[in-house]
């Protein structure tokens, strides 16, 4: 059985700026180790879901949904008891609009870490609960955190977390139009309302305020639900060991919920290289995921997105290109997550590039070609990529070769031999 390595560069892919003379940021960066890896692979295009936790779930082929806030409180440690909600909760900034009340900044202005588990702390210490009612908000590093919720002795329905946006989907945009309507999420609408009272009158924030600065004054919820009961990754993947590292407490939640290893990255992916070398020791199927370019798009920050992408080539994929950390062969991928555009701030749901190839002995070359009715029906279909007949750079480029393959066609390629 074939090991797997398979890097995903979150927010690399983009479309052309202004500022780089119509390039990308991916085609601006110096990206030699993911040049090699098109050049002496196969290379083009998939089409990711646009979201981390149903790109996960196509990926490695869970059937169930993977709501939000139950992958990052697992991420955290934290085990839902029986009935028991978990959602994702940021800090946000709401502002008021010509005829009601718009998101205005999804990221909560920039909180640090020390800030965002100061606002979580004032909260938990003043939000009002009824009989029976328990409730935890628990940082998660900047504007993010996680609320549970339980009642003794109340089942809730699925719909009661159900109904709210995701806050980065819904920048400058009337909130009215993305709270839940069923009447069972009044409950999570009030912890939203509440919030916004109760951070007015916070010390720090009101001295913002007198500054004329704008600050974060509302919780907002969202990809609320129960604990998922999933498969193992033996299971879907053929016996496969899984490890997945990252900086993000949803994949840490997946991995811990499916029996797999969750390895802790920094954002910038710092020491990932190696990390991966121990898990690839260990694990038949190692999925390193980074966010630093995908960070500095949601700043706008163009030159930053550059730096960050030049990291992810010479820190992460240049040194496992040369030394993976098996001694027997293993495929290797390196694919963009999606498109994160660096000036609308969002994500763009269009098709993004990817290389595959196959390592051994320190030399990389195409994986065989897919046989029988799977292999002709792309043929026809002008499906996934080719193997390339001289240099290619690693860019949107790619996207424009052939017709996008799906996330489980991706990863049906992955796992042929």
């Amino acid at each position: 059985m074939k090991k797997i390595l398979a890097i995903l560069g979150g927010g690399i892919a983009d479309r052309p700026v202004a500022e780089l003379e119509g390039r990308t940021p991916l085609q601006r960066a110096e990206t030699p180790a993911l040049d090699l890896l098109a050049s002496r692979g196969e290379a083009g295009a998939w089409r990711p879901a646009p979201r981390a936790e149903s790109l996960l779930r196509e990926l490695f082929g869970f059937e169930e949904p993977l709501p939000r806030g139950p992958l990052e409180a697992a991420g955290l440690g934290v085990e839902l008891r029986e009935g028991e909600l978990a959602f994702r909760a940021d800090f946000v900034c709401l502002r008021p609009g010509t005829t009601s009340v718009v998101m205005f900044d999804p990221a909560g202005l920039g909180l640090s870490d020390q800030e965002g588990g100061s606002l979580a702390g004032y909260l938990n210490e003043r939000l009002t609960l009824g009989p029976g009612e328990e409730m935890r908000l628990l940082p998660a590093g900047g504007n993010r955190a996680v609320l549970t919720y339980r009642k003794e002795g109340a089942r809730l329905s699925p719909r009661s977390a159900e109904g709210f946006t995701p806050p980065d989907e819904i920048r400058g945009l009337p909130i009215g139009d993305h709270l839940p309507g069923a009447g069972e999420a009044r409950r999570f609408v009030h912890f939203v309302n509440d919030s916004q009272m109760i951070l007015a009158a916070h010390p720090a924030l009101m001295e913002r305020a007198r500054e004329g600065r704008f600050t974060p004054n509302s919780l907002w919820l969202w990809g609320g639900g129960e604990r998922p009961r999933l498969p193992g990754f033996a299971e879907l993947l053929g016996g496969r060991r899984v490890s997945i590292l990252s900086s993000s407490p949803a994949l840490a939640g997946a991995a811990r919920l499916a029996g797999g290893e969750a390895v802790a990255l920094d954002g910038g992916g710092k020491g990932a290289a190696e990390a991966a070398r121990r898990a690839m020791a260990g694990s038949d199927f190692v999925l390193v995921w980074l966010e630093e370019a995908a960070e500095a798009s949601a700043r706008g920050d163009i030159e930053g997105k550059v730096r960050a992408i030049e990291r992810l080539d010479a820190e992460v994929v240049g040194p496992l290109l040369l030394d993976p950390g098996t001694e027997g062969p293993c495929r290797i991928l390196a694919a963009a997550d999606g498109l994160a555009s660096v000036e609308s701030l969002a994500r763009v749901a269009e098709p993004a590039p990817y290389a595959l190839a196959d390592w051994e002995g320190g030399e990389l070359h195409p994986p065989k070609a897919p046989g029988g009715l799977a292999g002709l029906w792309r043929r026809l279909r002008g499906e996934g990529g080719r193997a390339p007949s001289g240099p290619l750079r690693f860019s949107e480029l790619l996207c424009e070769t052939a017709a996008p393959l799906t996330p489980r066609a991706l990863r049906r390629r992955l796992l042929e031999s």
